[in-house]
């Protein structure tokens, strides 16, 4: 990654950042739900997942075969429904409004502009998200801009990164955010003709943080797990063992290095550093 790319991080205090985080894994709950409901399912479920579009500052889903897509510009918290050129056809600030009515929104936004009907609402999927009071329809707060101005720089830093990373792999998967998780990531799997429980992987990503890291963190891990005794000293960032085994820099150990030039030089060599020794570890070399 050119570092004149790199967007600097640190300018908000981590321990402020978790409330934008979480309003921001809500409200990408919308954007999902246009994939999951407008799009044919795949057996991966990755026709829920998100891609970061540089010219919008958004997280947007795929596009229906009319070309139209979703998306949420994160420094705003401001959703968007775009046409097949990524023109803004209709927009709503999610910002004093609820999860509900963001749905609604959408609904009614396609509704005029799609070129077809869905066949059942926009909705929330199934599966255990972490607690925050838009859950219950408290309505989105942009009380701290600054914050999601933040997480905005922490996405276009990933999709740079990550795609400077997995342009060197043909067996990278396409760089895409997972709205379960919220994380960014490409996965390289190194071993096509067996199951995904069988094969070899390394994957690659940004975590805006969970509830094992309550900020921002690159990570590398790989499967299957070596034992932990075999793990070397990293020069940049350090080894999760505990649930998972991957390489860790977070935002704390980031943030030190100064400039945003440093910044982008430390990332790299944490990727570099990491990926070589996962790939080592599985004996494994990716084309």
């Amino acid at each position: 990654m050119s570092t004149n790319l790199w967007k600097a991080v640190g300018n908000v205090p981590v321990s402020n950042l978790s409330d934008a985080r979480l309003q921001l894994h809500w409200a990408a709950q919308i954007v999902a739900s246009f994939g999951n409901t407008l799009i044919e399912s795949r057996p991966d479920d990755s026709q829920s997942n998100l891609g970061w579009e540089d010219g919008l500052n958004a997280l947007c889903s795929h596009p229906t075969p009319a070309g139209i897509r979703a998306g949420l510009r994160l420094a705003d918290l401001t959703l968007l429904l775009l046409d097949a050129k990524q023109n803004v056809m209709s927009k709503f600030a999610l910002t004093g409004n609820t999860l509900q009515q963001g749905f609604d929104w959408l609904a009614s936004s396609y509704s005029t502009r799609g070129s077809s009907q869905p066949k059942h609402p926009f909705a929330l999927r199934e599966y255990e998200m972490p607690a925050h009071p838009v859950q219950q329809n408290a309505p989105f707060s942009l009380g701290a801009p600054a914050s999601f101005q933040e997480y905005q720089h922490w996405y276009a830093n990933a999709h740079h990164v990550l795609h400077g990373l997995s342009d060197n792999w043909k067996q990278a998967s396409p760089i895409r955010c997972w709205p379960h998780h919220f994380d960014i990531a490409t996965l390289v799997i190194l071993d096509s003709n067996k199951s995904a429980e069988e094969a070899r992987s390394v994957g690659c990503g940004m975590s805006p943080g969970d509830s094992t890291y309550a900020e921002p963190y690159w990570y590398v891990n790989l499967w299957p797990y070596p034992n932990s005794s075999q793990l070397p000293t990293m020069a940049v960032g350090h080894w999760h063992t505990e649930g998972w085994i991957g390489a860790i820099l977070t935002a704390t150990e980031l943030i030190g290095s100064g400039s945003a030039e440093t910044q982008a030089q430390k990332v790299s060599q944490f990727f570099n550093d990491a990926t070589q020794i996962c790939f080592s570890l599985l004996g494994a070399h990716p084309s």
